[in-house]
Parts: structure tokens; C-alpha cells; sequence
């Protein structure tokens, strides 16, 4: 079956769950609910088995470390691969590799020779299966759905993860208190399995060979970089997720340090703590889903802004139910700034560079191990507040500064359509009724 002949479903009105009649799509949405939130757990397990095995912050923040690494590494191979292979194809991989991790870390548990290397080789294993779908699976939303509908499948999309947010830690906390390592990493094993059962089961939108080419694969990625680099959309978008992913995510490492050291609670409020940013999360991206996005930049780099804001502030409390609140406001920034970031770069890329455009912002997210190794150095020399007070506080002026410098990233997302020159393409928009008999003069836009 070829990619023109995999239905489409055009959007009369918005909805926050239209994108679920798409049968493929609400398939690999289940999937995603159950293989985020065993990624989540596996994260929020495995730094607290590294923190009682070790004592030591920076063994702990080396997890998400670990976790985050194949983004940098691999992130703009993925998303080659992504351009030129069937996308069901990675992502049943993807799933082959947690099953694999987790299985692994499993046995070692059980065995009683875990190691805090084990850890590390596990978890990176887990994120390299993160780097392969991230792209694939935006790559197939961007085959089945129109424009009109593919903001919504991506919100819907963030919608779960940050879903997956609220939960794997939370049930990583629990099930550790109630069943122990083993018995968590075996409730991981039988969520990725089920997982890999719903993806294998999705339609192909292309069952061929791949799209091969004559260029070799590093004249395609290096195409894909010099495109995001000439398109102001997708530089800022890049650049906003770098600072974001260097200065603000490696909070979640310190998070377990923070709650046992700080605040002085144990595995399961550890586990609720590291679950409230979920909440909000998973709060604000159902009303985004519900919402006609006019101005997405502003969504994302305001988003960014919260989140940093809310880390800070959280990096200064010290009693439990503020912490709680903090993060959860912050979980509210995280879903602005998570869910138009693939929706912008989707449409803001050409359809034949969408993987690499993908690929360019896991880039961005690559720096996130080397904000966790910064954070965790940091906390062992003046404790963990305030190396996340600082790196927080730096990526707010930072942001604040991009957004005045880019902009696709001003306005206020109440505001009307934005103008052309902001620059997201509108791909796949409908095209039937005949153009003005004398185009009003434009701007010129960076070229893709």
C-alpha cells in the first residue's frame, strides 16, 4: 500500500480527541501511553536504585546522562533513517530495544549483580529506542493526517507523554516501596511487551524499501542541518530546545536527591513528587489539544519560559507541598513548550526533510547530558538548589532574550493569525480555490 492511498481525515471542527478516529493512530497512542510511562518508571527506578547503591548526586544525574545521550549522538542519524525507511519499520525496533533494556536490567536485579553500570548500559539502551521513535512516529502522524488535524495528533501525542510523566514515576515510587527493584522492572517488562504487540499491529504507510537515493546519507544530513539553519522557524525551535535541554530538564536528576536530602520524604512521595510535573503536563496539553493554535511560537517559547521560571522556584523551596505546586506549574510550561515543538517543525519543514528537521531538534535535546553532568558537578560542590537555582535562572534570561531576537517566537498566543513572515508553512494546506488576481506584496521568508 502506498503512502497516497493511507486515508487522510480532514478536520471540520476542533476537537481535543479527533485525531483518535484514525484507527492506526489511536493504536500507537495506547502504545505510547504504556512504553512512556515503563520509560518514565524505568528513569525514576533506576535513579533510585543508583542513589542506594551509591549516595553519590553525580552517579545519580550520570542516569539521565545515559538516558538522554543517544539523543546527542544519534539524534540526526535517526532522523535520516526516518526520512529514508518505512517509519513502522523503527518503530517496532524502537520497541525490540526497551524489551530488550528492561529485560536486561531484570534479570541483573533478580540475580543480585546490579551494578551502577549495568544502570547506565540499560538506560542507554531505553533512550537509544527513545532517539528511533521519535522521529519515525511524528514522521508517520505527518503521512496520515492533513495539516488541519496534525497540531491536534501531536498535542494528543504530548498529551500521553506527559501522561506517562504523571504515572512512571509515580508507580516507579510505589512499586518500589510495596515490591521492590524486581518487582518494578518486571511490570516494565510487561508493559514494553504489550506495547510492541500494538505497534507491530499498525498499518505500514509504506511496506517498500525505504525512499533510497543516490546521495550518500551524510550529504542528506548535512542538507537537513544547512535547511534548519537557513529557516528562521526551525533555528529558533532548535536553539530555544538546546537551552531548555542544557540549563532546565537536568532538574528531574537532582529531583530524587532534593526529595530524600532536602525535603526528607521516602520512595513513594519521591514518586508523587517526581510525578507532579506530569500533571500539569498532561493537564495543559489536553487543553491545547482542545484549542485552534494561531501563534505556536508563542506557545513555545512562553511554555519554555514558565518552565524555567517554575524550576527555579522550585530549586528555592524547601517544604514538600510548595515543591508539589512548583513542579506542577512547571509541568504546565513543559506542555506549551513540548507539543509545538514537533507541531511547528513538522509544518515548518519540507514534507522530503521532515525526519531530519526531527533530527535536528534531538540534537537540541542531546545537550540534555551535558546539563546533567553541569548540575550534578554542581551539587556536589555547593548542593543541589542551587546549581539548579543557577542553571534555571540563566535559562530564563536566555529564552527571554531569544524570543526577543526570533520573531516566530513573539506574540501572544491569544493574538490573530500571525503573519506570513513568521514563518510556519502551512504544508498540506488545501489549495482549491483559485489565488488573487494580484498577490498582495510579501516579505521574503528565509528559504527552507
Amino acid at each position: 500500500m502506498s503512502i497516497a492511498s493511507v486515508p487522510r481525515y480532514p478536520s471540520p471542527r476542533p476537537s481535543p480527541f479527533q485525531a483518535l478516529a484514525h484507527p492506526s493512530f489511536r493504536r500507537l497512542w495506547i502504545a505510547a501511553w504504556l512504553w512512556m510511562t515503563g520509560m518514565m518508571m524505568e528513569l525514576a527506578v533506576a535513579s533510585w536504585l543508583v542513589l542506594d547503591l551509591t549516595d553519590s548526586p553525580m552517579e545519580v544525574a550520570l542516569v539521565g546522562t545515559f538516558r538522554m545521550l543517544p539523543m546527542f549522538v544519534l539524534g540526526l542519524v535517526a532522523g535520516e533513517l526516518a526520512d529514508r525507511f518505512p517509519k513502522k519499520r523503527l518503530l517496532v525496533a524502537a520497541q525490540a530495544l526497551n524489551v530488550t533494556g528492561a529485560s536486561t536490567m531484570l534479570l541483573l536485579v533478580v540475580a543480585g549483580w546490579v551494578a551502577p553500570w549495568h544502570v547506565y548500559v540499560c538506560t542507554f539502551l531505553i533512550g537509544m529506542a527513545m532517539t528511533t521513535d521519535f522521529p519515525a512516529r511524528r514522521g508517520y502522524f505527518a503521512e496520515i493526517f492533513d495539516t488541519s488535524r496534525l497540531t491536534n495528533a501531536i498535542t494528543m501525542e504530548t498529551a500521553a507523554m506527559m501522561g506517562s510523566f504523571m504515572l512512571g514515576p509515580l508507580m516507579g515510587g510505589i512499586l518500589i516501596a510495596t515490591i521492590g527493584f524486581e518487582g518494578s522492572y518486571g511490570v516494565m517488562v510487561g508493559m514494553f511487551l504489550v506495547s510492541f504487540f500494538l505497534v507491530a499491529t499498525v498499518r505500514a504507510t509504506d511496506p517498500g524499501r525505504g525512499r533510497l537515493s543516490t546521495e550518500s546519507a551524510v550529504a542528506h544530513v548535512v542538507a537537513g542541518l544547512r535547511n534548519t539553519r537557513r529557516n528562521q522557524t526551525l533555528w529558533s525551535v532548535f536553539v530555544v530546545t538546546a537551552v531548555v535541554n542544557f540549563l532546565g530538564f537536568p532538574f528531574m536528576q537532582m529531583v530524587p536527591v532534593i526529595a530524600r536530602d532536602v525535603l526528607g520524604v521516602g520512595s513513594s512521595l519521591y514518586g508523587l513528587l517526581a510525578a507532579s510535573i506530569g500533571i500539569g503536563s498532561f493537564a495543559g496539553a489536553l487543553l491545547l489539544a482542545a484549542l485552534r493554535i494561531q501563534r505556536p511560537g508563542a506557545f513555545f517559547c512562553l511554555g519554555a519560559l514558565l518552565l524555567l521560571l517554575s524550576i527555579a522556584l522550585f530549586a528555592s523551596s524547601e517544604v514538600y507541598l510548595l515543591s508539589l505546586v512548583m513542579l506542577i506549574v512547571a509541568g504546565l510550561g513543559q506542555a506549551g513548550f513540548a507539543s509545538m515543538q514537533s507541531a511547528i517543525t513538522l509544518q515548518a519543514a519540507p514534507p522530503e526533510m521532515r525526519g531530519r528537521a526531527i533530527g535536528a531538534v534531538l540534537l537540541g535535546i542531546g545537550l540534555h547530558p551535558l546539563g546533567a553532568v553541569v548540575v550534578g558537578t554542581l551539587a556536589e560542590v555547593i548542593g543541589p538548589q542551587q546549581a539548579l537555582a543557577i542553571l534555571a535562572g540563566s535559562g530564563v534570561v536566555i529564552v527571554a532574550a531569544l524570543r526577543w531576537m526570533y520573531p516566530p517566537l513573539q506574540g501572544w498566543p491569544w493574538q490573530g493569525p500571525a503573519p506570513e513572515e513568521e514563518g510556519v508553512r502551512q504544508v498540506g494546506r488545501a489549495t482549491a480555490s483559485a489565488p488573487p488576481a494580484t498577490p498582495a506584496p510579501q516579505r521574503p521568508t528565509p528559504s527552507p
